[in-house]
């Protein structure tokens, strides 16, 4: 999902796509794999060994999100747009089994001039994102700031809903 979502990512922004390179280790019958990921001029490298290839590159292109996302840019307004945090979400929740993201919108303002302001419950933590003009941005707002807590609470979210 995370190579998907780089790849979506360059070619939205009109970048070149992302190319991959992998250090393999270890015994034939026990390879190990890091990956690096070339994104726009900057690489990004996976944090661990892997026991794939496919896992490698995964992980140095969540790397590249993650650090993307991080910053006010071209990349991370694009990032938004695509609507990249609520799949990440989703994707957390199917990895550690936990039931998928419920979003709940609330309107609020003039009827000609609506704000819009969203709520995503995750594993029974709710986040509330900024208000916006419509509905969608709404959602993606909460999905954005449900991400962000995730990722200052831990470095790794997906550790928050292990028991």
């Amino acid at each position: 999902m995370y190579k998907n979502q780089l790849q979506e990512l360059a070619q939205r922004s009109c970048f070149n796509l992302p190319s991959y390179t992998c250090v393999r280790e270890g015994p034939d019958h026990a390879p190990r794999f890091k990956a690096t990921v070339n994104f726009n001029g900057e690489t990004f490298e996976s944090p661990h060994y892997c026991s794939t290839l496919r896992q490698a590159e995964h992980s140095a292109a969540e790397v590249a999100l993650h650090s993307l996302s991080t910053r006010h840019s071209l990349a991370a307004r694009i990032l938004d747009e695509t609507g990249v945090y609520k799949n990440l979400l989703q994707e957390i929740a199917q990895r550690v089994g936990a039931p998928l993201p419920q979003y709940t919108t609330y309107r609020s303002g003039l009827g000609h001039l609506p704000v819009f302001t969203g709520t995503v419950e995750l594993a029974g933590i709710v986040f509330t994102g900024e208000p916006a003009k419509n509905k969608k941005q709404a959602e993606k707002n909460a999905a954005m700031a449900a991400w962000s807590s995730l990722k200052q609470c831990e470095s790794n979210p997906q550790k928050l809903f292990k028991s």
